[in-house]
């Protein structure tokens, strides 16, 4: 901003009279005008390039949600799994989820509302009643992380696997995650895994 200024400044000086130009405050000078366009110049092939950069590097965050092909449930009725079909690596900056119970099944659950940490969303789900390995299976994704670099759901990270009892007793169950990529840039994906019109045998891909 300070070299646009400054260069604005300098053109204006020179459209003035030469008598208007040597008196206050025309007469201050930072940078001439051509050292001053020079800089302006460069800042500006900066930002092209480091835009180009940041489009060829983007991550693109792709998930799958499918019947089976669970390494962690051997019942899995939908398993969810995360992949970067972008053109750099994706580290992961945070993940949150949110939960909400079937009518049928809230009872006494103790669920929070809004987005919650790994930790509160395992506890909620044993609140609904259900059991680590034998209804669920749900990757602890933690900062730091990488998501695998392909466009191929089942050669993707497996963050989530659901049995029977699981998809009952869930009407939504969503997952949010934040990357960065390697020019610092954050990118956020919403991953929409339970909706309540959800049935256990259907396949959702985006």
């Amino acid at each position: 901003m300070f070299a646009l200024a400054n260069l604005a400044w300098e053109i204006v000086k020179a459209n003035l009279n030469a008598g208007v130009r040597d008196d206050w405050p025309w007469r201050l000078t930072v940078l001439d005008a051509s050292t001053c366009a020079a800089v302006v110049a460069l800042l500006a092939g900066i930002v092209v390039t480091r835009t180009q950069l940041s489009q060829t590097m983007q991550p693109v965050l792709g998930w799958s949600g499918v019947k089976g092909r669970s390494s962690e449930l051997a019942e899995s009725l939908r398993t969810v799994s995360l992949v970067n079909a972008g053109g750099g690596r994706a580290v992961v900056r945070s993940v949150a989820y949110r939960i909400q119970a079937s009518s049928a099944s809230s009872g006494s659950a103790v669920i929070p509302s809004g987005w919650m940490s790994w930790g509160t969303a395992v506890g909620s789900l044993a609140s609904l009643g259900l059991s680590w390995d034998d209804d669920y299976f749900m990757l602890h994704l933690g900062s730091g992380a990488a998501v695998p670099m392909t466009n191929v759901g089942r050669e993707g990270m497996e963050l989530l696997a659901l049995g029977p009892k699981a998809l009952e007793n869930l009407s939504v169950l969503d997952i949010r995650i934040q990357v960065i990529d390697v020019l610092g840039d954050v990118y956020e994906r919403d991953l929409q895994c339970i909706r309540p019109s959800s049935a256990a045998v259907r396949v959702r891909v985006v």
